[in-house]
């Protein structure tokens, strides 16, 4: 059929260029982790206790083993475990600070998934099977990207986003408050779904982004908290080893922290809830998902955000 010519237009949008041009497109992170049992056809996965339900969507579904692993506080596994055949290890790159410790694991592990889905900008690793979501970097209803070396194990469909990107659109004109049922709606429509392609809407938005200008903020925010931070919190990092983070982790044993940020409109997530019903309250898992407070450094914001982040901070600390 040919292309339409003229007419009333559609969301204006710059089409350049993605930032993993070369990989599978897919629709969620989950999904990518799916074609990834699938196609290497894993008996058995080892995995962090400290990752988030939608993990394990995929392997339950096809009925896989599984074996959690405790973290330190270095979020890196308390003891290493080396695969047998037809059985992998998941590392997740948590927040986009752990670069460094997964090439350490690509020399040491064979079967080694990397999830990257908190790691946009952290390139893979020939030859290891590794997943990327772009929900949790950009505005975008759904969208995920797979390196790996095999071929496609089927055909899929394609993801289609536009009637649920209403939250991205009230966010935009009315704040975070106004979108934020659709906003869980679209969470809720991913839960469970079967792998199709990424959508259109999402290609094209992630295909006019300016890719540079995202990493250079995330990382000028990052590096402005952990200055005015580190001395507060529990978490250390390496501001060189950190390129594109996700959120600056901050880890203080305070009770009424979170909803301080909240209620002063500083909005933090929590990683993860299903943890703090699943696991003993003594074990680090725990006090991660109490504790841990993912401060935002995204490409949104600037000094002055993270100026008032810190100034909320420390003065409630100081009570």
């Amino acid at each position: 059929m040919a292309r339409p010519i003229g007419g009333y237009f559609e969301l204006e949008n710059r089409f350049e260029s993605e930032y993993y041009p070369n990989l599978i497109r897919l629709n969620t992170g989950r999904n990518c982790l799916e074609y990834i049992l699938r196609a290497k056809s894993y008996k058995k996965v080892y995995l962090p206790e400290y990752s988030c339900n939608a993990i394990l969507e995929p392997i339950l579904k096809l009925d896989i083993e599984y074996e959690k692993y405790p973290i330190n506080m270095n979020l890196e596994p308390e003891e290493l475990i080396y695969p047998k055949e037809r059985e992998a290890f998941l590392f997740i790159n948590y927040f986009g600070l752990k670069g460094k410790y997964v090439t350490f694991l690509t020399r040491r592990l064979n079967n080694l998934i990397i999830d990257n889905s908190q790691a946009f900008f952290e390139s893979p690793i020939r030859g290891f099977d590794t997943f990327y979501s772009a929900r949790k970097f950009f505005g975008v209803a759904d969208g995920a990207y797979l390196s790996t070396k095999n071929a496609p194990y089927k055909e899929f469909k394609q993801e289609v986003s536009w009637e649920r990107s209403e939250h991205l659109l009230r966010r935009l004109e009315n704040g975070p408050t106004d979108g934020y049922q659709a906003f869980k709606r679209n969470e809720e429509y991913l839960c469970g779904k079967e792998i199709k392609l990424m959508s259109d809407l999402t290609y094209r938005i992630l295909s006019g982004i300016n890719y540079a200008e995202v990493k250079s903020r995330r990382n000028r925010n990052f590096q402005y908290l952990n200055l005015k931070l580190k001395s507060v919190n529990g978490l250390s990092f390496n501001d060189l080893d950190i390129d594109g983070p996700m959120v600056y982790p901050l880890y203080v044993e305070n009770d009424e922290l979170r909803e301080e940020l909240i209620r002063q409109q500083v909005y933090v997530a929590s990683y993860w809830p299903n943890i703090l019903e699943d696991i003993q309250e003594d074990k680090l898992e725990y006090k991660l998902a109490k504790y841990l407070f993912p401060l935002p450094v995204d490409q949104r914001y600037g000094l002055l955000d993270m100026d008032r982040i810190c100034k909320l901070v420390s003065s409630f600390l100081k009570k």
